[in-house]
């Protein structure tokens, strides 16, 4: 496994934990932090306890809404005699 570095991990972020034993790995929402580890919910449904950062193997951050920076906006295309509906 990799180290992830310095990552700042903040409530909303999601992220994939280490399973403990045999348990495979999963993804939970990060709900808070108390007494140093993590607060997290898991996207499956069952029941998580608090999560150590060295169990977090990576973590998602939102990207938010895609921005236009740079693309041309498409250009309208005129209908043609294939697009006209036959009535």
């Amino acid at each position: 496994m990799s180290e992830m570095g310095e990552v700042e991990v903040r409530s909303g972020d999601v992220v994939l934990v280490r399973g403990l034993g045999a348990a495979a790995p999963y993804l939970a929402q990060v709900t808070g932090s108390r007494l140093g580890r993590l607060v997290v919910e898991r996207a499956d449904g069952r029941a998580a306890g608090p999560v150590a950062l060295r169990d977090v193997l990576c973590v998602y951050k939102p990207a938010g809404a895609p921005s236009s920076g740079g693309l041309a906006p498409t250009e309208r295309r005129r209908p043609t005699a294939q697009m006209k509906l036959e009535l």
